[in-house]
């Protein structure tokens, strides 16, 4: 299995005054191949969790192993951490090379690979992203769209060919065509290599469209997980601890509050669409 946490807790600057438990008795697995969405209010613990997940926090009690490797003091964490790519929020604002071709092969040099490897490599993680290698490379990321340039960042970490890849928000500040655009592109990606896509995110509607798994996240535990239709399903529950469902979820719970029989776990528009021409068939025009 890919990811497995028994018993982790976290303590922020503990024996001081600002000591935070961030994480709290928190156990896990996450099969290779899954794809995980990662939710919860801001302080609920994500992106420490995260941390957790490459090496960049280690356990305060408990233990985390990550494709075979315990996270510990005194373990040689270089090995995780080609393993598990983590792109945090705004990737963008770490590129600093003069091409594109260059800034995606960064971390390849790094890794010592050979020059003849590297161009390949880059070429196809553009692609994997929806960028042509022989339109971008030699372009400037700074004269990049927001977008594109995200798309940069990321491929800067598919280029490394990941077992286990997290992404941090990412697609917090772009307009609706780019989200749609990376996700699909991410979607596809995933499907080709089959490795572990953990999103974490505040769009319900990401989520609810590219995970098979949610884990809700709720005072540094995992309040509940469970697939997209069994979470948000449970639109009260979920606004108590500060979340909230997908837009076309609330309306159809909306409608079954007032008594109307429509399913509670529409995700998408198609499915919306099937539901209400079952339930207008029926006869129920009414709401």
């Amino acid at each position: 299995m890919s990811i497995v946490l028994e018993n982790l807790s976290y303590v922020y600057s503990p024996g001081t005054p600002w000591t935070t438990r961030a994480l709290d008795d928190v156990s896990l697995e996450i099969q290779d191949g899954e794809i995980i969405g990662l939710i919860g209010h801001t302080g609920s613990g994500k992106s420490t969790l995260i941390q957790h997940f490459n090496g960049l926090l280690r356990p305060t009690t408990g233990s985390v192993r990550v494709q075979g490797i315990q996270v510990e003091k005194g373990v040689n964490l270089r090995p995780l951490r080609q393993k598990v790519g983590l792109v945090f929020q705004y990737p963008e604002h770490q590129l600093f090379e003069e091409t594109v071709a260059v800034d995606v092969a960064f971390g390849l040099k790094n890794a010592g690979l050979a020059g003849a490897q590297i161009r390949p490599r880059v070429a196809r993680a553009l692609a994997d992203v929806g960028l042509e290698y022989d339109v971008f490379k030699d372009r400037s990321p700074f004269e990049l769209s927001g977008g594109q340039m995200r798309r940069v960042a990321i491929a800067g970490v598919l280029a490394l060919e990941p077992e286990v890849l997290i992404l941090d928000e990412p697609t917090a500040g772009l307009d609706p065509q780019s989200r749609r655009d990376l996700l699909a592109h991410l979607r596809t990606v995933q499907e080709e290599r089959g490795f572990t896509l953990i999103l974490v995110s505040h769009s319900m509607d990401e989520v609810a469209s590219l995970a098979r798994r949610i884990l809700v996240m709720d005072k540094g535990r995992i309040y509940t997980q469970g697939t997209p239709g069994e979470i948000f399903r449970r639109g009260e529950e979920l606004r108590s601890i500060g979340l909230d469902v997908p837009p076309l979820t609330q309306l159809m719970l909306a409608l079954r509050a007032k008594g109307h029989d429509l399913p509670a776990d529409i995700l998408s528009l198609e499915q919306a669409r099937t539901a209400l021409g079952k339930w207008l068939k029926g006869g129920r025009t009414g709401v």
